[in-house]
């Protein structure tokens, strides 16, 4: 897979900024070597972030946000980023697609277009419209619903990488095209053929783990099609197996302890048992009903005297319940009309008052002022003033007497219904005392009956009544036995079925990790081309650490120049990490020799992947942020560079590598993708006429 151009397109509030590179050469064939450069601080770092973004990588920086354009445009800009999509056109095998992803929301699907091709005037619009085919790939599945493919499974599919996945997760599936869990990821490879400036300090020195052993070990399988890649599921289910079987095995040993106290341990005798208890409990049923034999005519007549009291029974509680009704009514009319009386009180009090109040307390006569004497009680009784004779003015008589009659027209209502609901009370009563006198003949005459249907032999009776409860209980905790004992049984077979799935699944992977020749050509190529790139970039004489190895042998007392400690450099069969004398290599290493590692170790899994190019899963393709600024000299990295000139004669065309540095070296010309000198920011205004903001 090759990347052939880059559109970086932010839009603010106030400008729309862009950055378009292209990887291609004239004739649209891939650019094997191609470089930003660029001063510290212009964007280098923005840039590859985005191409690792664009591909779902974000989880090699810990970090979800890695193209932080809101804050990168706060403080350089002084401006706000309304939009931010980030433009991949891609390649492999012919198969041309652009990827479209929101560098503002990371959980927003990405487009993928087909039958377009990417311009640095390009926008999201004219692309739809202009391709032939899009889709659009969700970030991740949602918990227990199928749906479309997620970007994810895209990429391995683009890729031509065959994905790890959890067999068991898809086997309850019936549909083909059924969302399975991946137990390996695309971020998983990245680190093979992907350095950021985070990352200089080891082989994949960050690489995410999903819950997967070994992950640096297995990417590197994948990467290079070992057949120890079909070893990678089957370590993982034989770890899910081997978890179930001691699950089982645990399970087992508790209901072993139960299983001791219990009389029979198999579900056959347990069976026979319960069939024999059965038999049991039928004899003493069939004994019971023989001595209840010949009662029949008397069991008709009990039935109906039965069925006679429950009708009298209900009929009495429907009178009980009436009754109960007609009391709360009768206390509702008491309470109204004890309301009534203390108004039509309250009433006469006030009319009292009122008219007490209306007497002026005069003494002199207001006329000729001669002294008076008047006399209360007379005139409350006449009604009438003592001085002029005339009755007593009170406010609104009218009303108040209206007032009053109404009150004691309800007292009458009132006191009618509590006498007619007391009547009613009153009859009920009458007929529940009829239906208990009823049913206290009827319970008389059962009684009589019931004394003719006891057996004779009563004790016999009641021996056999008690025999049948207990063969019940008996039957009913062998049941219970049987359901454990029918339980372990089915552990036992299921503990039986796991152990050979795990003997299998052992037997499975031994037998492809004997298949191994092809991995071995490979690695031993590897390792070849990984020692001879250690030497052009003259790791023995400026990146191996004398004083390291003479500590570190002298037990030994062993004297090695450094051209015998070159001859015992390999790469561990194991975790394929370049070793010496099974010590890791960087350990013997000064810092300067690290990076001389990790270039020659990349590159030359570069070349193993293009010499096996049909065999592996490699991209071939190469992307390094800021290799020189890793302890490494210029000389160093000029030959460094002069690794890829070589490839290219031996493989044109068919490998990529891009290159953020802030040193040309000794490049010029088409291998400089991208030249932003000592001043140019990645991402620059375009001016007014040529603006064409992208939509979404």
């Amino acid at each position: 897979m090759f990347i052939e151009s880059v559109l970086v397109m932010v839009t603010t509030d106030k400008n729309l900024y862009r950055r378009f590179v292209s990887f291609t050469k004239d004739d649209y064939t891939i650019n094997e070597i191609n470089m930003i450069f660029g001063e510290n601080t212009l964007g280098k770092s923005t840039f590859i972030q985005s191409v690792i973004y664009a591909l779902k990588g974000e989880e090699l920086y810990g970090n979800r946000n890695i193209v932080n354009f809101k804050d990168l445009f706060k403080i350089n800009y002084k401006e706000n980023v309304q939009e931010a999509h980030i433009y991949l056109q891609l390649i492999n095998d012919n198969n041309r697609v652009i990827v479209i992803r929101n560098a503002q929301k990371p959980d927003d699907p990405v487009t993928v277009l087909k039958g377009s091709a990417l311009h640095e005037d390009s926008n999201l619009e004219t692309l739809l419209h202009n391709s032939s085919t899009h889709a659009f790939y969700k970030m991740r599945k949602e918990n227990n619903l199928k749906g479309n493919e997620t970007y994810q499974e895209f990429l391995f599919e683009f890729m031509n990488i065959t994905p790890i996945k959890n067999e068991e997760s898809s086997s309850n599936e019936d549909d083909e095209n059924s969302d399975t869990k991946l137990l390996f990821y695309i971020q998983n490879l990245m680190p093979l053929f992907i350095i950021h400036q985070g990352a200089w300090h080891d082989i994949q020195a960050i690489n995410p783990r999903y819950g997967l052993k070994d992950i640096k070990k297995t990417a590197f399988e994948v990467l290079l099609n070992f057949s120890g890649t079909e070893v990678v599921q089957a370590r993982y289910e034989l770890e899910k197996l081997e978890l179930l079987l001691k699950q089982k095995n645990t399970s087992l040993k508790d209901i072993e302890e139960i299983i001791g106290t219990i009389k029979f341990k198999e579900s056959v005798l347990i069976e026979s048992e319960i069939e024999k208890t059965q038999k049991g409990i039928d004899d003493n049923n069939k004994k019971i009903d023989e001595m209840e034999s010949g009662s029949n005519e008397t069991n008709y007549i009990i039935n109906d005297i039965r069925n006679q009291f429950r009708i009298s029974s209900l009929k009495a509680r429907r009178y009980r319940e009436t009754m109960n009704g007609l009391e709360t009514e009768i206390e509702e009319y008491n309470f109204y009309i004890n309301k009534i009386l203390n108004d039509i009180e309250k009433n006469d009090k006030l009319k009292t008052a009122k008219k007490i109040i209306g007497i002026l307390p005069i003494e002199t006569c207001p006329h000729c002022l001669n002294t008076l004497t008047i006399n209360i009680d007379e005139e409350l009784n006449s009604d009438n003033c003592s001085l002029c004779g005339s009755p007593f003015n009170t406010l609104n008589p009218s009303q108040n007497d209206q007032y009053l009659g109404y009150v004691k027209d309800e007292l009458k209502d009132f006191k009618k219904l509590k006498i007619q609901k007391e009547e009613e009370k009153q009859q009920l009563y009458s007929k529940v005392v009829i239906a208990e006198l009823e049913q206290a003949e009827l319970k008389k005459m059962m009684n009589d009956f019931e004394e003719k249907l006891k057996p004779k032999n009563l004790q016999s009776y009641i021996f056999h009544s008690r025999e049948i409860g207990r063969l019940e209980n008996v039957k009913t905790q062998l049941k219970k036995d049987r359901e454990l004992i029918l339980k372990y049984e089915i552990l036992l077979l299921e503990r039986t079925t796991f152990a050979e799935d795990v003997k299998n699944k052992k037997a499975f992977i031994k037998s492809i990790q004997k298949q191994k020749e092809k991995d071995e050509e490979k690695l031993e190529f590897f390792e070849i081309e990984f020692k001879s790139y250690l030497k052009k970039l003259d790791f023995l004489k400026m990146g191996l650490d004398e004083e390291k190895i003479k500590n570190d042998n002298k037990d030994k007392k062993v004297d090695k120049n450094l051209e015998e400690v070159y001859e015992q450099i390999t790469i561990d069969r194991f975790d394929y990490l370049p070793k010496i004398e099974n010590r890791n290599l960087y350990y013997l290493t000064s810092s300067s020799g690290l990076i001389r590692i990790i270039l020659s170790y990349y590159t030359a899994l570069l070349k193993t992947a293009l010499k096996f190019s049909n065999d592996v899963q490699h991209p071939f393709m190469l992307i390094m942020d800021e290799p020189r600024q890793q302890n490494l000299d210029l000389q160093t990295f000029n030959n460094f560079l002069s690794l890829f000139d070589d490839l290219k004669k031996d493989y044109p065309n068919k490998f990529q590598l891009i290159l953020l540095s802030s040193e040309k070296g000794n490049r010029s010309g088409k291998d400089i993708a991208l030249d932003l000198g000592k001043t140019t920011r990645l991402l620059e205004r375009v001016p007014i006429d040529d603006k064409s903001t992208p939509t979404q």
